[in-house]
């Protein structure tokens, strides 16, 4: 676990969090001298018992007090994100890294700099703190640091929201960076969400809703991994299809490292998209995967898909993958727009989930598919590949 170091002057104690002592100001002091002399001349002029004597010795004792704010360690977040940029590296085919380094690494990359912090400390500190370096959340107390924003992550997911947007624009809020209560000592926000317009949100004061307001969970969250692991952001499905909220939806994509050749000088990439379903009779297990990359997914990608999230293989499509409606050749490849194998559809009822029936438009139930060419074509531009 990453940590950094506190000293005295800094205010704060071993666990971590920072407190301001109690500190007199005059007025304070005048109010302690006069209510003094009060009670002083109590004493003289009528007799007390012990009980009393007690009582007032301790009114006249001035209590110190503490206010305890949470506080992170700027050393601890940098530390972790200069952690999580190695994994971002592009990489020669065939060159030796670490374990943990490598495109097919299956354990997690999250750090944890923060331990037994409650959901309120921490709402309250996202509140009044804006870490743009590091994506962080909130799960059974932890703190977590598990991505980095690139321009890459960004333009991934902004694609997305500009893709929706010009497919339905009116009956859709589309947002970024809200952070959602998920548990009850969990909170996290996805890099992009969408929400009806027309849906209600919970009664005010009910704790039902994705903040502290009550607002309405959106239906769907997107999360786009570069830093973390392909099991990080699976993972993550679990936290936001909780009993405590009604999102239905997580699309998630992998970028994995640039791979390149250094025979021939050429890059390439293995990108990876997952869609989860609330509705799906296992909804912690993808409805959906789909290679889109410019490379095949390496070996223990497949099996992390396969054998541990528990995919199976006719719901893993794509680049690399073999279509058993084509003699089990590979599917082709993901280089023009519109080609059927790589559409994502996204479901209308699920999307419109919890929207009043006179309020759902005609041929909703379709949804809306994502070209994931498009979504492949900016990053190859961001990528330089």
């Amino acid at each position: 676990m990453a940590s950094g170091s506190h000293s005295n002057t800094d205010n704060t104690d071993d666990s971590g969090v920072r407190y301001f002592p109690y500190r007199v100001t005059r007025s304070q002091s005048r109010q302690s001298s006069q209510q003094s002399s009060r009670q002083s001349s109590q004493l003289i002029s009528q007799p007390s018992d012990s009980s009393q004597l007690s009582s007032l010795s301790s009114q006249l004792t001035l209590q110190p007090t503490r206010e305890k704010r949470l506080h992170l360690s700027s050393a601890a977040i940098n530390s972790a994100r200069e952690k999580l940029l190695t994994f971002q590296k592009a990489r020669e085919e065939g060159e030796e890294v670490e374990e943990e380094e490598e495109e097919g690494y299956t354990g997690s990359r999250e750090i944890v700099i923060k331990e037994n912090v409650s959901l309120e400390k921490y709402l309250q500190y996202r509140e009044n703190n804006a870490i743009p370096s590091v994506r962080m959340y909130l799960h059974n107390g932890n703190i977590i640091i598990y991505e980095v924003p690139s321009f890459v992550h960004g333009v991934t997911a902004g694609r997305i929201l500009v893709l929706m947007g010009g497919w339905n624009n009116w009956d859709f809020a589309y947002g970024t960076e809200a952070t959602m209560i998920l548990g009850p000592n969990t909170a996290k926000e996805s890099d992009f969400w969408v929400r009806p317009r027309h849906l209600p949100d919970p009664p005010i004061g009910s704790g039902l809703g994705a903040d502290r307001n009550d607002k309405a969970y959106p239906t769907m969250m997107i999360e786009v991994g570069f830093s973390q692991s392909l099991l990080d952001l699976h993972r993550k499905t679990a936290l936001y299809f909780s009993p405590r909220t009604t999102i239905q939806i997580v699309l998630a994509i992998k970028i994995f490292g640039v791979r390149t050749d250094p025979n021939t000088n050429t890059s390439t990439i293995a990108l990876i998209a997952a869609l989860y379903l609330r509705t799906s009779a296992t909804p912690l297990i993808p409805t959906s995967v789909i290679s889109f990359g410019t490379a095949d997914p390496d070996a223990n990608t497949v099996n992390c898909i396969i054998n541990q999230m528990g995919v199976p293989p006719g719901s893993f499509t794509g680049v690399g993958r073999p279509d058993p409606n084509n003699n089990n050749n590979n599917f082709p490849p993901c280089n023009a727009p519109n080609l059927p194998d790589y559409q994502m559809n996204i479901p209308g009822p699920e999307l419109y989930n919890g929207v009043p029936v006179h309020r759902l438009p005609p041929g909703f139930a379709a949804g809306f598919n994502l070209d994931l060419w498009d979504i492949r074509n900016e990053i190859e531009v961001e990528l330089h590949i």
